[in-house]
């Protein structure tokens, strides 16, 4: 009996752990430290919900919704176990191996893609690498740029990167670079930033700037990642 009553001792220990673990659930109209945390993890995800000031306001309310659509989630806007969970894992797989001579973040430069939101596409446009608020862009120009914030050094143009990539050994498959926040796909003449969560960052068009997408169904060829970012 005694070594029945221990190991449910244990389970009910290891249960409330779990639960401890979990942030409390929270939804439209809540306040508080626990919202700040909600904005800042869907910031970092891609979902912009407006200001991080601790209130659960329309703004947020539309960026939980769009977030547990692209989870697969169900759609009701209340942040409980499930859509943490999601927030949690959100930064997509780390890569088998790390490359040597690491000299920036993957998720640096990320970031630096997600801020040129709402930016003109221009076919062909060119950027000061040292410009650090450029607001025209092509897909390659993107990359690199952005790139080149978080420290490393990338080809202009889509015909010169993937090459590139394959001279130094880092392409991946298609499904791990969707997999992969900060991965690169490839398309004949185009190329898009993955955020890890069937979405990418990406100059796309004319008809579209530069914006987040869904990267389902989008002919994608091959995958990369740059060399020396640290993914992960």
């Amino acid at each position: 009996m005694s070594t029945v009553s221990s190991a449910g001792s244990r389970r009910v220990s290891t249960s409330a752990t779990a639960a401890a673990a979990t942030p409390p659930t929270v939804k439209k109209g809540s306040k508080g430290p626990t919202v700040t945390t909600l904005q800042k993890k869907l910031a970092a995800a891609g979902f912009n919900p407006g200001p991080v000031d601790g209130i659960f306001g329309p703004k947020t309310h539309a960026a939980v919704l769009s977030f547990q659509k692209a989870k697969g989630l169900v759609q009701d806007g209340i942040v409980g176990p499930k859509t943490w969970g999601a927030l949690n894992k959100t930064g997509g797989a780390r890569p088998p191996a790390q490359q040597p001579g690491t000299k920036g973040s993957a998720e640096t430069f990320v970031q630096k893609a997600l801020a040129q939101r709402g930016d003109r596409y221009v076919f062909g446009a060119e950027t000061k690498m040292s410009d650090k608020n450029p607001s025209k862009w092509d897909c390659s120009e993107l990359v690199e740029w952005a790139a080149h914030q978080a420290g490393v050094k990338v080809p202009d143009g889509t015909m010169n990167q993937l090459p590139y990539f394959k001279q130094k050994g880092t392409t991946i498959s298609v499904d791990e670079a969707l997999r992969t926040r900060g991965a690169l796909l490839y398309r004949p003449g185009h190329v898009a930033i993955s955020l890890g969560d069937g979405r990418t960052i990406e100059a796309r068009g004319s008809a579209y700037g530069v914006n987040i997408f869904s990267a389902h169904n989008r002919g994608w060829t091959a995958g990369a990642l740059i060399p020396g970012l640290k993914y992960g």
